[in-house]
């Protein structure tokens, strides 16, 4: 995983290195610059190597059609996206990493680029712009390898709340989403150890599955009031129960986790509060699914996927 990012804030603590913005993102000579940092995790199958990247730098994006590139600038290193929808490479390279990927099209559904934004009042918004999912084959240190990929650009000029978020790539072709943004006891979390006294009570801000089913080409959608995500422990990793049930319809997953990724953010006190965000991201094994249609005409199993991979998040506390 890696992250490019930049926040206009001229005071915040990503784990402990401090960052502030030491200029506004700019057109110049066509090209948009900005200061921010990048920051990389991987898991090795093994253990999670977190963060193997996390670094202030300037970036450059340069755009020329259907063609375009984001260029952090630090000298001796490349952590480089750039290409087109035909094919994007990354890189993350440095004197302590080397890994290079390429990301190729999938199916017409999947390789699609999503753009979304949504104004919650006159100065709250947000905007997105993803691709669920593309081919991957790469090296890892000289070790060839292949997958899937998932590529997301946000923009947020909002509070951060905390969310549940997970996505589920599946040899078929199929695809399994699923975010909840929420509020409740959660947001005044401060600390980093999963299990809390403080978890329960979400009241959700919205939420959402899609499940697209290759094998019909069609895209099912579970909007907010038929959404639940629950979770509990198992050897001390989470394991979530995400459900959806409309009138048509009904779904469930079951993920768990195998490891854990965690950053996290804060800010100076605002309102005589805490400002601080723990962001958690966890590689999944699903361990069960079903999906049908209501009036008896589709059922899809976990063995209808073939081979699955997963990822989800679990954020809690808040910045604003």
């Amino acid at each position: 995983m890696i992250l490019w990012s930049t926040k206009y804030t001229d005071n915040i603590l990503i784990n402990d290195k401090h960052w502030s913005v030491s200029k506004l993102p700019a057109i110049e000579n066509g090209r948009l610059k900005f200061n921010g940092m990048t920051a990389a995790w991987w898991f090795d199958g093994n253990k999670m190597h977190e963060p193997i990247i996390l670094d202030e730098m300037d970036f450059e994006v340069i755009k020329n059609g259907k063609k375009g590139k984001l260029v952090p600038k630090k000298k001796v290193t490349d952590y480089r996206f750039f290409g087109s929808p035909e094919k994007y490479r990354v890189n993350i390279i440095d004197e302590d990493n080397d890994f290079r990927f390429e990301l190729t099209p999938w199916n017409d559904f999947l390789q699609k680029h999503r753009f979304k934004e949504n104004h919650y009042t006159k100065k709250y918004s947000y905007n997105i712009m993803k691709i669920y999912g593309m081919k991957l084959k790469g090296v890892i240190e000289g070790e060839k390898v292949k997958g899937t990929g998932y590529f997301q650009r946000v923009n947020v000029n909002a509070p951060a709340a905390p969310w549940y978020w997970g996505l589920v790539h599946c040899e078929s072709g199929s695809f399994i989403h699923y975010f909840n943004p929420f509020i409740g006891p959660q947001i005044f979390r401060t600390k980093k150890k999963q299990r809390s006294k403080l978890d329960f009570g979400d009241i959700s801000l919205s939420g959402s599955i899609l499940f697209y089913h290759k094998e019909t080409d069609t895209e099912f959608n579970f909007r907010t009031k038929s959404v639940k995500v629950k979770h509990h422990f198992e050897d001390d990793v989470p394991v979530f129960i995400v459900t959806g049930d409309d009138e048509e319809k009904r779904i469930r997953m079951v993920l768990k986790a195998y490891s854990r990724a965690h950053w996290r953010f804060q800010q100076p006190r605002k309102y005589g509060m805490k400002s601080i965000l723990y962001y958690n991201e966890y590689p999944a094994t699903l361990l069960d699914f079903e999906f049908e249609k209501k009036d008896g005409t589709l059922i899809v199993k976990k063995e209808d996927l073939g081979k699955t991979c997963a990822n989800f998040e679990h954020t809690w506390g808040k910045m604003f």
